[in-house]
């Protein structure tokens, strides 16, 4: 990549796998496991629920709102 001029850093290249899990929980999962690993936990802890809030929640409140508009 370099060779054409692009070069990727390193702290992109250590949270991209974090991306497969979504635009929007792959940062906050990221969050969880540095913040963990680097002994951070309740930071780790907050990064945990606001996680869940948006995969769990956020959808749940999505569905009842839609199915009430019906």
């Amino acid at each position: 990549m370099a060779a054409i001029g692009f070069s990727v850093s390193p702290r992109v290249k250590r949270l991209a796998p974090f991306f497969i899990a979504g635009p929007i929980s792959g940062p906050l999962l990221a969050g969880v496991v540095f913040n963990f690993k680097e002994g951070r936990p309740v930071l780790g802890s907050l990064y945990a629920i606001a996680l869940t809030e948006v995969v769990v929640f956020l959808p749940l409140i999505t569905a009842k709102l839609g199915l009430a508009m019906l």
